[in-house]
C-alpha cells in the first residue's frame, strides 16, 4: 500500500497559495457577516474596533481587529454563560458541547468537523487501516476529533483512550492494528512495555503509521518510536478550540497549513501580523458558523516558512510548536522563548543540560547559555555560539558548567534582569 503519495482533496491542496488565500477571503466575508449578525460578542468586538463587516474584504483586513486571547474566552464565558456570546446558532443546532480546562465550553456545529482527515491522510492513513485512538473521550474534544476523522477515512477504530499499556498491547496484537493516534511519548511507553514482555514491536505488531499531537515531537523521540515499531510517525498542530491547523506530510520539513482556517503569526504584544520566518503567536480565524472565532490567540508560538515541498502541496509550513507566549523574554529587542533555544541546542547531543540566562550590564542585555558536556572544548563552544547566533538572531556566550550543577527542573530560560 502506498502511504507516501496522493491527496485527500487534490483540488484544494494543490492550488497555489494565492488561489488558496482567495478562496479563504471569500469564505471569510460570509463568516464575518454571519458572526456579527448572530454572535453578540463578535458584534461587540467589531464595534469596539470601529469596524463593520464590509470593512473585512481581504485577509489583510483582519489586522484591523484585535486578537482575542484564550484567557479572554474564559472571561467572556464567565461574564455571559455558557458560551460568552460567541455561539452564533441556537443551542439545538449544536451537535456536541465539550468542556476544556479553563473552564471553556467548545460547541461543535452539526455540519462542522475538526479537519483532521486531511492531516491523517497526509501522514499515511488509508481506508481499511485498523486504528487505535488513545486520546481521551471525556469532556475534552480530542478523542471525538480523531474518532470522526478516522471514520470519515474508512478506518475501523478501537476507542481505547489512554487505557493501560497491557490492554493496548493486547489490542495491537489481537486486531492487527496498523494505525495509532495519540501522543508519541505514550506510544513509546507501549513499545517499551511490550519489550519487557519479551515482544518485538516491529515484528510482533503490524503498526504502519502513527499520528501524534498535543506535545512536541523532538527528532530523538520520533526516531526512537519509528525504530521500535518500524512505523512512520508524523505530527500535527491544533487546539481544542480550533481543531487541525497544520500537519506534516511524508516529506516532513514543517507542517502544511490546513486550508480550513486562516492562520496568522502575530506579534504577541501588538497583534500585528508578522512576515515569513518571524516567530510570533499563532492567531486563528475559523470558518465555523456555529462558533466563529475571529483572530483567536492560541497562546502558542511558531513561525511560517514559504518553500516548495516535494509532496506537491502548495501551502506554507508552520515550523512547529516553539513555546508559549507567557514564556517569552525579550532580549536585545528580540523575543526569546524556550522552543527556539531548544531547537538551537538540539544540534549538540554532547550537551547533556543547558540553561539560558538573561542578565543586564551597563544598560545592555546579556545572554549566556550555561551548558554541561562531557568534553568541554573551545571548538564545541564556538560551534554552539555560532548556532545560537544563527537561530536566535542575537549573540550569546556559552559558559561551561560542572556536571550536575544545572537543575533538571525543565526550565530553559531564567531572566535575572531588574527594572528599577
Amino acid at each position: 500500500m502506498d502511504r507516501t503519495t496522493g491527496f485527500l482533496n487534490e483540488d484544494l491542496e494543490r492550488k497555489s497559495w494565492d488561489e488558496q488565500r482567495d478562496f479563504q477571503a471569500r469564505r471569510l466575508g460570509e463568516v464575518v457577516a454571519h458572526a456579527v449578525a448572530h454572535a453578540p460578542a463578535i458584534r461587540d468586538l467589531f464595534r469596539a474596533a470601529g469596524v463593520v463587516p464590509g470593512d473585512i474584504r481581504s485577509l489583510e483586513d483582519l489586522a484591523r481587529l484585535p486578537v482575542t486571547p484564550k484567557a479572554r474566552l474564559v472571561e467572556l464565558q464567565r461574564e455571559n454563560p455558557p458560551f460568552g456570546g460567541l455561539l452564533a446558532v441556537p443551542l439545538h443546532q449544536v451537535r456536541r458541547v465539550f468542556r476544556s480546562p479553563g473552564p471553556i465550553y467548545d460547541p461543535q456545529g452539526f455540519d462542522e468537523g475538526w479537519g483532521w482527515e486531511e492531516a491523517l491522510f497526509a501522514a499515511g492513513f488509508r481506508r481499511g487501516d485498523v486504528c487505535i485512538n488513545t486520546f481521551g473521550y471525556q469532556m475534552t474534544p480530542a478523542g471525538m476529533m480523531f474518532d470522526d476523522a478516522l471514520g470519515s477515512l474508512g478506518c475501523p477504530l478501537v476507542p481505547t483512550g489512554v487505557g493501560d499499556r497491557e490492554v493496548q498491547i493486547e489490542i495491537l496484537r489481537a486486531l492487527g492494528v496498523s494505525g495509532f493516534v495519540g501522543m508519541a511519548s505514550f506510544l513509546l511507553q507501549i513499545g517499551e512495555r511490550a519489550k519487557e514482555q519479551g515482544l518485538d514491536p516491529a515484528k510482533d505488531f503490524g503498526l504502519k503509521v502513527a499520528f501524534t499531537t498535543a506535545e512536541p515531537l523532538p527528532d530523538a523521540l520520533r526516531a526512537s518510536v519509528e525504530a521500535l515499531f518500524g512505523a512512520t510517525v508524523r505530527q500535527g498542530f491544533g487546539t481544542a478550540d480550533c481543531g487541525c491547523l497544520a500537519y506534516e506530510c511524508h516529506a516532513k520539513g514543517g507542517m502544511h497549513l490546513a486550508g480550513r482556517a486562516i492562520v496568522e503569526i502575530a506579534d504577541p504584544e501588538t497583534g500585528r501580523p508578522l512576515g515569513p520566518g518571524e516567530v510570533g503567536e499563532v492567531v486563528v480565524t475559523l470558518f465555523n458558523r456555529a462558533y466563529p472565532l475571529i483572530r483567536f490567540g492560541t497562546g502558542d508560538l511558531s513561525a511560517v516558512d514559504h518553500w516548495a515541498c516535494a509532496c506537491g502541496r502548495k501551502s506554507p509550513k508552520l515550523r512547529g510548536w516553539l513555546g508559549r507566549c507567557d514564556q517569552l523574554v525579550k532580549v536585545k529587542g528580540v523575543f526569546l522563548h524556550p522552543g527556539t533555544v531548544q531547537t538551537a541546542m538540539r544540534a549538540f547531543p554532547e550537551v547533556t543540560r543547558f540553561r539560558a540566562l538573561v542578565t543586564r550590564a551597563e544598560n545592555r542585555d546579556v545572554l549566556t547559555v550555561r551548558a554541561e558536556a562531557a568534553a568541554q572544548d573551545n571548538g564545541l563552544k564556538a560551534r554552539i555560539e555560532e548556532r545560537l547566533r544563527e537561530i536566535l538572531c542575537i549573540g550569546a556566550e556559552v559558559e561551561w558548567a560542572a556536571a550536575g550543577t544545572i537543575p533538571a527542573d525543565g526550565k530553559v530560560i531564567e531572566d535575572f534582569r531588574k527594572w528599577d
